[in-house]
């Protein structure tokens, strides 16, 4: 009976001790859950919903951010035919997202409803049509260029045109005319006479240049060698140069 009894009372104690051991594993659980949750609870409770800025006036959101912990930072003004001037119309972050105390909101101002049409740049230079643009509150964007015979190295198109509304962008695209440079195939002039060699070159616009060298065998006055070599492209800038037997 002694044995039967000891063994109920291990059995109890065994109980006991599970019973304990499985209700200090909840309590553990529910800690660290509650943990996790109050430390998610606590970052999200740091962060602030940035407020919809677009169409607010930049005095506004001023005041507005004065009793905010976020930062308002003007990154730029444009142009732009449906706001007025001093709204905004553009913000990052957007309206509605969650971000840390102390961060930036950037934003764009609307500088209003363009007062100076498109300048025509057309038939200008480069420099004059720089020039006109920065008066008329505008800046050159791209350049392409196009070579043209008899080329007058000018504007010969633009974008916007001339006179475009004023809801358009604040830069004026151009396409530049130059004028096409001529290329010539040279011709051979080795074993010919230096002096008709000469007369031909000057007929043709090109500068020349002599070198006169020892050849045995060779009469004097005749070209030896020359450069550019025959069959190369050359321009009229370009000088002919000639080795000529004396």
């Amino acid at each position: 009976m002694a044995l039967i009894r000891s063994r109920n009372s291990l059995h109890t104690r065994f109980v006991s001790w599970g019973k304990l051991t499985l209700l200090a594993c909840v309590l553990a659980t529910v800690f660290f859950t509650s943990m996790i949750i109050g430390m998610r609870v606590a970052v999200r409770g740091h962060e602030i919903q940035t407020p919809s800025l677009l169409g607010m006036t930049l005095t506004d959101a001023q005041s507005l951010f004065s009793r905010l912990e976020l930062n308002l930072v003007v990154a730029g003004k444009r142009y732009d035919a449906t706001a007025p001037e001093g709204a905004i119309i553009s913000q990052v972050p957007g309206p509605g997202i969650g971000v840390k105390a102390n961060r930036n909101v950037r934003i764009i101002v609307s500088l209003g409803r363009r007062t100076h049409a498109v300048p025509d740049l057309r038939g200008r230079s480069l420099r004059a049509a720089r020039m006109v643009a920065e008066q008329s509150g505008y800046e050159i964007g791209r350049i392409s260029e196009m070579a043209v015979q008899g080329g007058k190295d000018e504007v010969a198109a633009q974008w916007p045109p001339p006179q475009a509304n004023s809801g358009l962008d604040d830069r004026i695209d151009l396409l530049l005319e130059r004028p096409a440079v001529e290329v010539y195939v040279m011709p051979e002039f080795i074993g010919q006479n230096m002096n008709r060699v000469l007369i031909f070159l000057a007929d043709e616009g090109f500068e020349s240049k002599v070198y006169y060298r020892e050849h045995s065998g060779v009469r004097r006055g005749t070209v030896v060698r020359q450069y550019p070599e025959p069959g190369y492209p050359v321009k009229k800038d370009e000088i002919v140069n000639l080795e000529v037997a004396r």
